[in-house]
């Protein structure tokens, strides 16, 4: 009777067993999951679901294709907000529960900053398309992290460059009182005085981020009488500011340039008709320039029925590069996939690109133009582009691994 026992409890336990091997193999090749952390409800929201929607065509268009030896990629995604211990953990989080094998996405300087050096202690490769400061890949920069934008001194001296073809000399400034804008104002600054460009600074203007009421700000700028202001104030914050100087008349009394991104769906004209707009990818221009932008903005279009914005022609880039590295490493594992990133050229929605193996700064140019509506479009666009190439404004290698130098003895010290 006992053996007839342990005889039935063999046969049960093969039985599952045989379940589940049968479970195992109709279940489908192991997904290749990658993260994206950005801030979905705070100041970037609107830049960060825009550009969401190119990391989930890219995806699918790789999965279309078959994926990577049979594994299909799965995005996985987590909300930061504006909060840099979040962006922290979400990448700690999924590196341990999802095994993610890179991250995308990007927020405000400090979500970077934090968000890379978890992606530092994890060995995993941190792709950036949302937010811009130059530390994160020099003086903070790492084996494992890779900017697709052009960073904040390259924006800044390419700034420069462009106001010097203007008749401007007196100048107002306005931005966000955190590192970005200190970043950007500095080289700015910096640039113009290596030149030797005879310019006044008629006004500075700082806000905390988050900032709705704009009213004594705007009278101060007015008050000033610059020649030009330079708005970088972005995300929610430009909302309300556009629209409370727009009310005050200050776009009538001075010239205005700066990071206008704002929305891509501006059914009420929100931007000023003419003034000058810095952009990290201008879809009109680009799609016009290079067929597979051509193509991507229609498909774009089609699925979402919106526009892209620049930040989400760096998000599709940084998609394509991890892509081509993947393919490159035959591999998707973290640290061959980072190795494969360095010095790789690839063929991006901005044209023929490299990521510099130094710091992990892909060749971004910077684009200019004033701000225009056509029939065509439901949203503002740049016109009479200026497109400044990365040789003319990013950091010299020898000046990169200089200051990542002098940043690791103070860190040691």
């Amino acid at each position: 009777m006992k053996l007839h026992r342990i005889a039935w409890k063999t046969i049960i336990a093969g039985f599952i067993a045989v379940l589940l091997m049968c479970r195992a193999s109709t279940a489908g090749p192991v997904p290749i999951k990658i993260g994206f952390v950005g801030d979905f409800s705070e100041v970037s929201k609107a830049y960060t679901e825009n550009a969401f929607m190119a990391a989930r065509m890219a995806i699918s268009d790789f999965n279309a294709e078959g994926g990577f030896w049979g594994r299909p990629v799965q995005l996985i995604r987590r909300d930061g907000g504006n909060d840099p211990d979040r962006h922290y953990r979400h990448v700690i989080d999924l590196v341990r529960d999802e095994k993610i094998v890179a991250v995308f996405g990007g927020a405000s300087s400090l979500c970077l900053l934090k968000a890379s050096s978890a992606c530092k202690a994890q060995q995993i490769p941190y792709l950036i398309s949302i937010g811009n400061s130059q530390s994160v890949v020099v003086e903070n920069g790492h084996p494992f992290v890779f900017m697709f934008e052009p960073n904040t001194r390259m924006e800044s001296v390419g700034f420069s460059i462009f106001a010097t073809l203007m008749p401007w000399q007196r100048y107002a400034w306005i931005g966000p009182d955190y590192v970005w804008g200190h970043d950007i104002f500095g080289f700015f600054k910096e640039h113009f005085e290596n030149i030797g460009a005879p310019v006044e600074w008629a006004a500075e203007v700082w806000h905390p981020l988050g900032t709705k009421d704009f009213t004594k700000n705007i009278k101060h700028l007015i008050d000033a009488r610059p020649d030009a202001l330079i708005v970088a104030t972005w995300g929610e914050d430009l909302r309300h500011f556009i629209r409370q100087a727009k009310t005050s008349g200050l776009f009538n009394k001075m010239a205005a340039f700066g990071w206008f991104s704002l929305i891509s769906e501006d059914a009420e004209h929100m931007l000023p008709e003419g003034i000058w707009n810095v952009s990290r990818g201008p879809f009109n221009y680009l799609a016009d320039k290079h067929p597979q932008t051509k193509r991507f903005v229609r498909e774009f279009v089609r699925q979402y029925n919106t526009y892209p914005l620049g930040f989400t022609i760096c998000c599709y880039d940084s998609l394509l590069a991890w892509r081509q590295a993947v393919l490159n490493a035959g591999s998707a594992k973290p640290a061959a996939v980072a190795d494969a990133l360095k010095g790789m050229p690839f063929v991006g929605l901005r044209g023929d690109s490299v990521i510099r193996a130094i710091d992990g700064q892909m060749n971004c140019p910077t684009f200019f133009g004033r701000i225009v509506y056509r029939p065509e479009y439901p949203i503002a666009v740049i016109e009479s582009v200026i497109e400044i190439p990365a040789s003319k404004t990013w950091l010299p290698e020898n000046e990169v691994q200089s200051r990542r130098s002098i940043s690791t003895l103070k860190t040691d010290n």
